[in-house]
């Protein structure tokens, strides 16, 4: 454990404790008593106000509560108290004014929630879908606490990483959350297979449940506490077992009558739809950017309209898969989630994660 994440988990330990204890607070406590906490537990100068710039005006005449800025990073972060609940406009002025400042990231938080925009991330057309990761104050175990070290450390401000540890907690949030699912729907058969031939252990029948196809290795592994594997570690069991690291990993989409095949290389950074592929013909209402995009693919042949899909006559590179996954179902995807490997693995398993030692 880092000495940042001890930092932060002894800085919401105490907090949670006194919220248990008292009415939600104001927006003043919650700048004092939480927000400036856990940013001082992360390690930022809250006392160095070039550093933790506290409601400053800028030359556009927007301001938000603070301005984060070290190194080449910074953010900008708008609080509210504890009884209100983040609303549109809210979203509006915290990502206007991090739009004012030239950087991408904002912060919008009561103290409890906490939402990570980006406002380079458009995938609808209200200030809301800027929304990228979610906090909660109330997670299970450290999570949250360790969620927050991960993402608000000095050092992954100081070298502009931010995207990066944006990326890194959304994967641990979705194993996270396979994790849960997994043992919700998987135990019960693991159970059924043990009292039907009088196993022993659970262990055991959650094997014999494997050897019967009535579950997969990485359940069996959830179930017996192994946590889900992260994409570095898929790709070294990879090279171990063939003796190389591959230069791309090859996923399948599908919705309605499209199916889609893409190769990812994770050196590159990048996805190719294949030729050959489908997609969904129609488009969400609130897509513009997707029509516009097939419209040109259309023009120049790379799509080709046919009945009641459209056809990839040619590959097609993108450099997130949500784009891809947009492309091919007319509307806003999240790539990580719905593109699956052979195995039936979500592309999330794959996904770059970054530490402040990369």
């Amino acid at each position: 454990m880092s000495a940042v994440q001890m930092r932060v988990r002894e800085a919401v330990h105490a907090v949670q404790k006194w919220l248990a204890h008292g009415s939600p607070p104001g927006e003043a406590v919650v700048r004092q008593a939480i927000v400036l906490r856990f940013l001082h537990a992360a390690g930022f100068d809250i006392w160095n106000p070039a550093e933790v710039v506290p409601e400053e005006t800028n030359s556009s005449g927007t301001r938000s509560d603070f301005l984060i800025r070290v190194g080449a990073g910074k953010f900008a972060l708008e609080l509210k108290g504890m009884t209100v609940a983040l609303s549109a406009r809210d979203y509006q002025q915290v990502v206007t004014y991090a739009a004012s400042e030239g950087t991408p990231w904002a912060v919008l938080t009561n103290g409890r929630v906490w939402v990570i925009l980006d406002r380079t991330h458009q995938p609808g057309g209200t200030f809301q879908d800027h929304e990228v990761l979610k906090l909660e104050l109330g997670q299970e175990g450290n999570t949250f606490a360790d969620d927050f070290a991960a993402l608000f450390d000095p050092a992954v401000c100081r070298s502009d990483r931010f995207s990066a540890a944006v990326q890194q907690v959304g994967a641990q949030q979705q194993r996270r959350l396979d994790e849960a699912r997994i043992r919700r729907e998987k135990t019960a058969i693991v159970e059924a297979v043990q009292v039907q031939y009088q196993i022993l252990s659970f262990e055991l029948a959650a094997q014999a449940a494997v050897e019967m196809n009535r579950l997969t290795e990485v359940e069996r592994d959830v179930l017996l506490g192994r946590p889900l594997p992260t994409a570095q570690g898929l790709i070294e069991t990879f090279a171990q077992s063939s003796g190389t690291v591959p230069k791309s990993i090859s996923f399948s989409f599908r919705i309605k009558t499209a199916a889609a095949r893409a190769d990812y290389s994770a050196a590159q950074g990048t996805w190719v739809v294949r030729a050959g592929s489908t997609a969904v013909k129609d488009v969400k209402p609130y897509a513009g950017g997707i029509q516009r995009e097939r419209a040109q693919l259309l023009a120049a042949g790379v799509l080709v309209d046919q009945a009641d899909q459209l056809i990839f006559a040619a590959d097609v590179e993108y450099t997130n898969p949500s784009r891809a996954a947009g492309i091919v179902s007319g509307g806003a995807k999240n790539g990580w989630a719905v593109w699956l490997d052979d195995q039936g693995r979500p592309a999330q398993f794959y996904r770059p994660t970054s530490s402040p030692d990369d």
